[in-house]
Formats: C-alpha cells, structure tokens, sequence
C-alpha cells in the first residue's frame, strides 16, 4: 500500500513564472521576499535532484496553486508576527514509498533529503509509512532554522497548531511556540 504524493494537475512553472505571481501579489515586500526565498530553497534541492539548472527546474506539485498559496501563506504569516528565525526541532519522516510526477519514489524524496542536506535540519526517521516531511515544508523549515538551540527554560506566549490532511497513526501535527526567556 503507497502514499499518494501530491496529485494535482501537471502544471510545469519554473522559477521565474513562480516569482512573477509572488510579484504580482498585493502581500508586502518582505513577505514576497521570504516566499521567494523559501522557493529557492525548493529550487536548489531540485536542482540538485535532477542534475540541472535552478532556472531550469521545472516545478511540478511543488508548482500546484496550493504550494505556493501554502508558502506564501507562511511568509505573510511570519510577516505579520515579524519572525526572522526559529528554532526547528527534529523533523520525523515516514518511510516506504511515494508515487509522485517521476514514478515511485522513496521516503523521504529526494528534494527533502537534498534541503535537509543543504540546510542540516535534523530527520528521524519512523516506522510510519508514508511521507510526513513535504518539500514545502522543509522549505519553510530551513528558511527559518539558524541551527539554535532552545534555551534550557522559557515561557509561552502563544502556540500554534497545523494539522496535516493525512491518517497516521501518531498525531499529524506541526507545533510552533512563541517563547521568551
């Protein structure tokens, strides 16, 4: 039994199509340029992946309309509560196999082992079959992670809650804190 990776339609953009419609939008500059950079991270790793050109990566699911509403979301999001860094715990990923636009697939894909690589978050690997770690959201997690630690105590100011749309069997969920010393 394999996980479904990203059916959508087949639409091909490359980078530069990505940034026009992030230039087009009515979000603030800071925000177009966090979503930017986050792209580019998905850019590099493909880029990597398929042995081409960041310009020449042809972005397929991670091109879909809900990737780029999902990143650029995220950077109007850390906009508005002016977020620069964060600290990224381990991020755990299933295992098995994808079916995704080049056939079946290992988990973790290659564009999320690349941007772990390139960015030196941290995975743990389960049990669970199927993907849990997304190129998109290893993205956004290596754009905001500077490798700090946590401090040894805190404070919690607000939490934040996102579920995913998959039934594992351990909660499908991504946390995030605002915390002060």
């Amino acid at each position: 039994d394999h996980e479904h990776h990203h059916h959508h339609d087949h639409v091909h953009r490359n980078i530069g199509d990505i940034f026009a419609i992030i230039d087009q939008s009515k979000i603030s500059d800071r925000a177009k340029q966090t979503a930017k950079d986050i792209f580019r991270i998905i850019a590099a790793a493909e880029s990597k992946a398929h042995g081409i050109a960041e310009d020449q990566v042809h972005f397929h699911e991670v091109g879909a309309v809900d990737s780029i509403v999902d990143i650029v979301s995220a950077a109007i999001c850390l906009d508005n509560l002016d977020i620069t860094e964060a600290v990224v715990s381990d991020l755990y990923e299933g295992c098995g196999y994808v079916h995704c636009q080049h056939g079946l697939m290992p988990v973790p894909v290659p564009a999320v082992v690349n941007i772990a690589a390139d960015n030196a978050l941290r995975l743990r690997l389960t049990q669970t079959r199927g993907e849990m770690i997304t190129p998109t959201g290893a993205a956004i997690a290596a754009y905001l992670s500077k490798g700090g630690k946590l401090p040894e105590s805190f404070v919690i100011e607000k939490i934040g809650l996102g579920a995913g749309k998959k039934d594992f069997a351990t909660a499908n969920i991504l946390r995030a804190f605002l915390i002060r010393d």
